[in-house]
């Protein structure tokens, strides 16, 4: 069929229009398919860059939040450790008062053998793999009771120790770090092994050491108390760190979602447009050929 040669220009005019047109029809449904504006970034234009920012910095913030969770469990796992420990001290506390008379010495330093083994299974707890006091040799056993014996209840032994003095932190943001780690070697818990260790193994003990023995196993118990508060301290400054990252997560997520989605209902209404447009230029070019203009789009 030959279009006349007077309505050429408008008939084409026409035909480019309606294929444009039919272009944006089908992007239009496209995009009510997926709810998405768009399946990259390209028909994006400015926002492009406010939804890449925001990613990028959603991606951070969750490798946050992980680092600061496992970081959370060792803390929480740190503090029951110490827990347990306390309770022991506890135990061992009663048991020292309960002396009478030195028949009773001999019961005394089993139980206290008895509660050096327990202490330094406590302190040889893993998590994931890791040994929790060990500073930063977490793939060896931070303590060893072989080579260990305090011959004294006055001076420092930590020959049971076996890692080292690195007090283990997370990074939470470029410019916040949070010290969370404890050692077996700590004050605390090395007065824990001295006064069980004096009290398991002197040759004799003896009624004069009781006082001194149960003075000790105070100021042991008491840092060990502070050690469970400082944990707990750490634990709270990550749980609200994780909450706010959580809240920033899901706010972002939120411009996100306003950012790259479609508007479902605006779509319909465009899309109603763009067929009475299409209606339209049919209607016309076929008035103009006295033919279907459907015989050259498709």
């Amino acid at each position: 069929m030959v279009m006349r040669v007077a309505t050429f220009s408008q008939s084409s005019t026409i035909l480019q229009n309606a294929l444009q047109t039919q272009a944006k029809l089908a992007q239009n449904q496209e995009q009510q398919a997926s709810g998405y504006l768009s399946s990259d970034y390209a028909d994006l234009g400015s926002s492009a860059v406010t939804l890449v920012d925001l990613e990028v910095s959603v991606t951070r913030s969750q490798a946050s939040i992980d680092a600061a969770e496992d970081a959370l469990a060792r803390v929480e796992m740190t503090y029951s450790v110490l827990g347990g420990i306390s309770d022991v001290l506890t135990s061992m506390r009663a048991n020292t008062a309960g002396i009478i008379t030195e028949d009773d010495l001999t019961g005394l330093q089993t139980v206290a053998a008895s509660y050096l083994e327990d202490i330094a299974a406590l302190l040889n707890t893993q998590l994931a793999g890791r040994y929790i006091f060990a500073g930063s040799t977490t793939q060896e056993a931070p303590v060893d009771l072989d080579a260990y014996q305090a011959d004294n209840l006055t001076g420092v032994n930590t020959n049971y120790y076996m890692g080292d003095d690195y007090e283990q932190s997370v990074r939470l943001n470029s410019d916040r770090t949070l010290d969370y780690g404890v050692t077996a070697n700590a004050d605390a818990i090395e007065e824990a092994m001295r006064a069980l260790s004096y009290a398991a193994t002197a040759a004799p003990l003896t009624m004069d050491d009781l006082e001194m023995l149960s003075d000790l196993l105070v100021n042991a118990q008491d840092g060990i108390i502070a050690l469970q508060s400082i944990a707990s301290t750490a634990a709270a400054s990550l749980e609200s760190f994780i909450s706010t990252e959580q809240d920033y997560i899901a706010t972002a997520g939120e411009i996100i979602t306003d950012v790259s989605s479609a508007d479902v209902a605006q779509l319909i209404v465009e899309a109603s447009n763009y067929e009475v447009q299409l209606e339209a230029s049919y209607a016309a070019l076929g008035s103009l050929n006295n033919t279907s203009v459907l015989d050259y789009l498709f």
